[in-house]
C-alpha cells in the first residue's frame, strides 16, 4: 500500500467561533480518562476568558472541579485531582462564554497504538480471528479513537476524530493488534481501556518524529535545516504564485500518470489483448467468476498476489439515461486502477488505496441497453483488491435521480502481469501542500496526528512499524538511531519522560532461504529494535518472527502480537512480576575450544526448542566475515555451544538472521516465547590477548 498524503487545515476542525470554548478530539463523548494521575483537560477559548471545568457522576454529584483563564492564543488547561478506575459514566462540563458537555466519560488506562499498516490492520481483515473478536466485543469499557490520515508542516491543535465504544457493530473497524492488546489488559486489570489509534500504513518513522528532536541529532540536522528553510520560503510566496505552481503540477502529473500506466501495460497481457473491449472475449473460458468487492488478502485465490487483475461485467443501462453523463462508483481500490466503459478508458487512479472511486462517464458513451464495464486493478504491495463497502459500488445518472445500477456482486476476473519491475509511482500534487507536509517529510504526521493530543495523560504506547525503514542495509542500520528519537519525541509530547513504549519486532516475511546462513535487511532492523530496548528505559521489544507470512507483509495472526504486547505491559508498566513477556536474550559469548559458547538470560525456565529438534538458524563466522551454518548444542540450563568444521576460529554469531527465519526454533521452555534474533561477537581470547609477562 502506498497512501497519498492529505494536508490538515491549520485551524482545528472542531472549532466553531473565535469566542467559543472548544475541546480537542481527546475530549469527546465516550472518552477514557487516565486513572491514578492528575487528569489534564485543555482546549481553546477567547483570550482572557474564564473557563470552568467540572466532572460529575451519573447522578450529577460534583467529583472534581477547576477554574482557569485562557492565555496567549486562547489556550487553556487545568488539572484535576487523580481519579480511581471506574466504568460508571461521568459527565465533563467545560463552561466559558458557551458550555461544552462530554458524556459517558470513564476512567481507566489510555494507550497509544502507533505505527504503520500492521498496527492499522483492522479486525475485519484478519480472517478467522475476526469472528473470534466479534464474539467477545460486547464490552463498553473498551473504547478506541481512530485518527484520520493527515499531515502538516507545523504542530496542529485539532484533528477530526471521536471516541467509539467497542461493540459487535464497531469492532470490525478497530485495529486488530490494539483490540487484542486491550482485551488482554481489560481481562488482567478489570479497568476500562482506551486505545488511541494513531497510525498510517506504509509510513516511515521520520514523519512520526518531531523536527526539534530530529534536528538535534547530527545525522538529521542538515535535512531538518533544509526543510525548515523550504517551509519558510513557501510561506513567503504570494497566493497567486502558489496557485500557478499547483496548476502546473497538476498538468505534469496527468502526463506522468499516462506515461506510468503505459509503462505498466507494456508487459500486461490484458492491455495487449484488449480485455477491456466492449465485445465479449473470444477466450471466455479463461475468465472466472468472482464476487466484488473482494479483498485479495482474504480470498484464497488471490492472497499474496501483487500485480494486475482484470474484471468485466455486463450492465443494463435504463432508457432514460441514454445520452446523459453518468457516474461509476466503486468504493476504495488498493492500489491503482483504470475504469473502462464500453471499451473506452474513462478514468484512472494511482496509489490512493483508501480513496473511494467516483468516475464520470461521458454522455456520448451512454446508450440504453447492455454495456460493458471493465476494471484493471493493480496492487503494488500489501492488501490488494476492491476494499470498500458493497453499497459503494453503483452506477447512477445525476439527471435521473432515484435510479441506479448495482455494481456489487458477480463479475468475471482474469489475472494479468505481476508487480515485478513496476516503474516509480508519480506523486499526485496536493493544493496548498507546504514543504514539510508531505507523506515522507520528517515531522509531518507528528505535527498533524500526535501534536493534537500533546499533554494528554496516557499509560503508554505500543508501536508496530519498521517495514518501510528496512529497504536497505543503511536504512535499517539508521533505525538504531531513529527509533529512540521517535520514542523521545512522543515522550516529550505527552510530558512523560519514562512513558512505557512497547515495540513489535518485525514478523517473518519473504521466502525462507534454507541454504543462506544470513540474508536480507529485516534482521538488521530487528536488531535495531532490540538495541532500542536496551538503550531506552521503559522500552520493550516483543518478538514476532514465529507469526509471520512468507507471502504477505501483513500476517493475519494479530492476536498473538497484541497478547504479547499485553504481557510486556503487565510485566513492566503494571509491575506484575509473575508474567513472562520475552524469550531468551543473549547474556555473553566466549570461545570454547573450536566453538563459541553463548549464554542466555531467561525469565522463567531453561533453553529448549519449539519442535524438540536441535537448535537451528545459527550462523558463525571468523575474522573474514564469511558466515556458515553452525552446529548447535544446548548446554543446560541456559547456554548453546556453536561450532563448524568450516570455521577454525569463530568470532561472530548470528541467530535467525533472515527476513524470514522459518527454521528459528529456540524458545524458553516454560513460557514458549521465542528467542529474539541477535548478533554477537566473542570476547577477547583470554590466552592470545593477555599482556606479555614483565621482564625480570
Amino acid at each position: 500500500m502506498r497512501p497519498t498524503p492529505t494536508p490538515v487545515l491549520a485551524a482545528a476542525l472542531t472549532a466553531i467561533a473565535a469566542a467559543d470554548v472548544t475541546l480537542p478530539a481527546a475530549f469527546t463523548d465516550h472518552m477514557v480518562l487516565q486513572r491514578g494521575v492528575r487528569a489534564r483537560i485543555f482546549g481553546s477559548a477567547q483570550v482572557s476568558e474564564q473557563v470552568d471545568v467540572t466532572l460529575t457522576d451519573d447522578k450529577g454529584a460534583v467529583l472534581r472541579t477547576a477554574r482557569t483563564v485562557a492565555g496567549q492564543g486562547g489556550r487553556w488547561s487545568v488539572e484535576l485531582e487523580p481519579l480511581g478506575a471506574s466504568a460508571e459514566p461521568m459527565t465533563l462540563r467545560v463552561k466559558g462564554a458557551n458550555e461544552v458537555v462530554v458524556t459517558d466519560v470513564v476512567v481507566g488506562d489510555v494507550w497509544i497504538a502507533g505505527g504503520q499498516s500492521n498496527m492499522e490492520w483492522p479486525i475485519d481483515a484478519t480472517g478467522p480471528q475476526a469472528e473470534a473478536a466479534a464474539a467477545i466485543s460486547a464490552d463498553n469499557a473498551i473504547r478506541y479513537l481512530r485518527t484520520p490520515k493527515v499531515t502538516s508542516s507545523r504542530p496542529e491543535s485539532g484533528i477530526d476524530a471521536r471516541w467509539t465504544v467497542l461493540s459487535p457493530q464497531t469492532v470490525r473497524s478497530m485495529g486488530a493488534v490494539g483490540f487484542w492488546f486491550a482485551q488482554s489488559l481489560r481481562k488482567e486489570t478489570g479497568v476500562p481501556i482506551g486505545i488511541l489509534e494513531i497510525n498510517w500504513g506504509g509510513t516511515r518513522a521520520e514523519p512520526w518524529t518531531d523536527l526539534a528532536t530530529l534536528g538535534a541529532e547530527p545525522a538529521y540536522a542538515d535535512r531538518v535545516m533544509a526543510l525548515r528553510q523550504s517551509i519558510n520560503d513557501w510561506n513567503a510566496q504570494p497566493t497567486a504564485q502558489r496557485d500557478q505552481a499547483f496548476t502546473a503540477a497538476q498538468a505534469a502529473f496527468r502526463t506522468a500518470a499516462q506515461q506510468w500506466w503505459s509503462a505498466v501495460n507494456t508487459t500486461d497481457p490484458g492491455a495487449k489483448g484488449r480485455w477491456f473491449a466492449a465485445e465479449a472475449p473470444a477466450d471466455a473460458d479463461a475468465w472466472k467468476p468472482v464476487n466484488l468487492p473482494v479483498r485479495w488478502s482474504t480470498d484464497a485465490a488471490r492472497a499474496g498476489f501483487d500485480g494486475v487483475e482484470w474484471y468485466r461485467r455486463t450492465v443494463e443501462i435504463p432508457e432514460a439515461w441514454a445520452g446523459k453523463e453518468c457516474l461509476i462508483e466503486l468504493g476504495a481500490i488498493d492500489d491503482a486502477d483504470i475504469c473502462f466503459f464500453e471499451g473506452r478508458a474513462v478514468a484512472n487512479t494511482i496509489a490512493e488505496w483508501s480513496t473511494g472511486r467516483r468516475y464520470r462517464v461521458p454522455g456520448s458513451l451512454v446508450k440504453a441497453g447492455q454495456a460493458t464495464v471493465a476494471l484493471e486493478v493493480l496492487d503494488m504491495q500489501g492488501e490488494g483488491g476492491l476494499v470498500g463497502d458493497p453499497k459503494a459500488m453503483r452506477m447512477t445518472c445525476p439527471d435521473v435521480p432515484g435510479t441506479q445500477v448495482e455494481l456489487s456482486g458477480e463479475w468475471l476476473a482474469r489475472t494479468g502481469r505481476d508487480a515485478a519491475g513496476l516503474p516509480d509511482v508519480p506523486k499526485r500534487p496536493v493544493r496548498d501542500e507546504a514543504p514539510g507536509s508531505g507523506y515522507s517529510d520528517p515531522g509531518s504526521m507528528f505535527n498533524a496526528m500526535i501534536a493534537p493530543f500533546a499533554g494528554l495523560r496516557v499509560k503508554g504506547a505500543i508501536w508496530y512499524q519498521g517495514e518501510s525503514n528496512a529497504g536497505s542495509d543503511a536504512d535499517a542500520e539508521a533505525y538504531r538511531t531513529l527509533l529512540p528519537l521517535t520514542i523521545r519525541s512522543w515522550r516529550a509530547a505527552f510530558d512523560q519522560p519514562d512513558m512505557p513504549f512497547g515495540i513489535v519486532s518485525l514478523a517473518a516475511f519473504r521466502q525462507f532461504k534454507p541454504d543462506a546462513p544470513i540474508h536480507g535487511t529485516w534482521p538488521i532492523l530487528r536488531d535495531a529494535q532490540l538495541g532500542t530496548e536496551r538503550t531506552s528505559p521503559n522500552a520493550g521489544t516483543v518478538t514476532a518472527i514465529d507469526v509471520g507470512d512468507a507471502d504477505d507483509i501483513h500476517p493475519r495472526d494479530k492476536r498473538t502480537v497484541g497478547e504479547r504486547l499485553a504481557r510486556w505491559a503487565m510485566a513492566t508498566a503494571y509491575g506484575n512480576q509473575d508474567i513472562a513477556w520475552r524469550g531468551p536474550r543473549t547474556k555473553s559469548a566466549r570461545r570454547e575450544g573450536d566453538g563459541i559458547l553463548v549464554e542466555f538470560d531467561l525469565e522463567r525456565g531453561r533453553l529448549a526448542t519449539r519442535d524438540g529438534k536441535a537448535p537451528a538458524a545459527f550462523a558463525i563466522a571468523g575474522d573474514d566475515g564469511a558466515f556458515v551454518m553452525a552446529e548447535a548444542e544446548i548446554r543446560p540450563p541456559n547456554a548453546i555451544l556453536l561450532r563448524s568444521a568450516k570455521v577454525a576460529l569463530p568470532t561472530e554469531v548470528r541467530y535467525a538472521w533472515q527476513d524470514n527465519p522459518a527454521n528459528a526454533n529456540l524458545v524458553d521452555e516454560v513460557s514458549k516465547l521465542p528467542a529474539h534474533p541477535f548478533r554477537i561477537r566473542v570476547e577477547a581470547d583470554p590466552i592470545r590477548e593477555q599482556p606479555a609477562p614483565p621482564v625480570r
